[in-house]
């Protein structure tokens, strides 16, 4: 059972304390420190502040960390690696403000999965740690977005980010009813009534939404996003084996929708304090937990219509860690 950690005051030095002594045990000095983490579309992201102190750790600890990020498959200031170099400096995440580099990667390995060929980012794969620190809010595809998202789909090509979506093809069968249901649980508005439900591929993000509430089971696909983002994750873990990697979710600011929207919308659910941790599993069970417990209801199922633990179970299948945790408040 691994112990997980929950600081409900993230401005204290308990933060600063308690990931010392953590990483104390697992870096030598002189490692290069790869520290993961989303640097905003525009107003949703990785708090700064968070991410300086988490640099000014590593380096007390005589590590070299760099931030680090990778592109996005869709237009914007990010899909470049200069654009969003930009993007991050007017966020707050440059050297001069940190304390250490700030790098977006674009250059990647191979790494083979059941479902998919994922290119992960080449940096990381070279770094002697990694250290993830991730803004947990909703998502559309996931219910919610953690650390596993924050791998599965952060740390990799943006053609490997694209077929996490697109490898996801609902079809609809004889037993459609044309209810109407998926067509309202829909986040990408694919879908339309006749008949029969009818999917436009075009417009389909991959969620798997449909296929999860269709009361008839008339809704099937080859794959689901979560199993996809879980096996993306575990190539993201593959290249790291044997390497150092810490986890650090900040469940503060939880909006409705995912950083990578311009507006990721009203925030859904109070702020539940930062929670770390070495087993993804478990923090991310934690995390999703202590959120839910706390509002006293499935927050992200209600908004989202998708249950936000199946992308964490599809993870724990793989091998990526246990859900089985012990939690400590701080």
């Amino acid at each position: 059972m691994s112990k997980v950690y929950l600081i409900n005051d993230a401005k204290s030095m308990q933060y600063e304390q308690l990931l010392e002594r953590e990483l104390r045990q697992k870096l030598k000095s002189g490692m290069t420190v790869a520290v993961k983490l989303h640097m905003g579309e525009d107003k949703g992201m990785f708090s700064p502040e968070l991410a300086r102190r988490a640099a000014s750790v590593l380096l007390k600890l005589g590590c070299k960390p760099f931030l680090f990020d990778t592109p996005v498959n869709y237009p914007g200031a990010r899909n470049t690696p200069e654009g969003y170099l930009k993007t991050a400096e007017a966020h707050g995440f440059s050297k001069e403000k940190t304390g250490c580099p700030v790098m977006i990667s674009n250059d990647y390995v191979n790494v083979k999965t059941k479902s998919m060929d994922v290119e992960v980012s080449k940096d990381m794969a070279n770094a002697d740690a990694l250290l993830v620190l991730t803004h947990v809010k909703g998502h559309p595809c996931t219910g919610v977005g953690g650390a596993i998202k924050n791998l599965g789909m952060g740390c990799v090509s943006p053609k490997s980010k694209g077929d996490q979506h697109n490898f996801v093809k609902p079809m609809v069968n004889d037993d459609c009813t044309a209810c109407g249901l998926c067509k309202e649980v829909c986040p990408f508005s694919a879908i339309e009534i006749e008949e029969k439900a009818a999917v436009d591929s075009e417009c389909c993000g991959g969620c798997t939404n449909c296929v999860y509430n269709c009361p008839n089971n008339a809704m099937t696909s080859e794959f689901t996003f979560d199993t996809l983002l879980a096996e993306a994750a575990s190539a993201a873990l593959q290249v790291m084996k044997g390497k150092p990697v810490y986890y650090v979710n900040d469940a503060r600011s939880i909006t409705r929708n995912c950083d990578c929207f311009g507006n990721p919308g009203e925030r859904i659910a109070k702020d539940a304090g930062v929670i770390l941790g070495d087993d993804i599993i478990a923090v991310e069970m934690a995390t999703t937990d202590t959120i839910i417990n706390q509002e006293g209801k499935n927050v992200f199922l209600d908004v989202h219509h998708h249950d936000p633990y199946l992308h964490i179970k599809e993870a724990e299948a793989l091998g990526m860690g246990s859900e089985e945790y012990e939690l400590e408040k701080i």
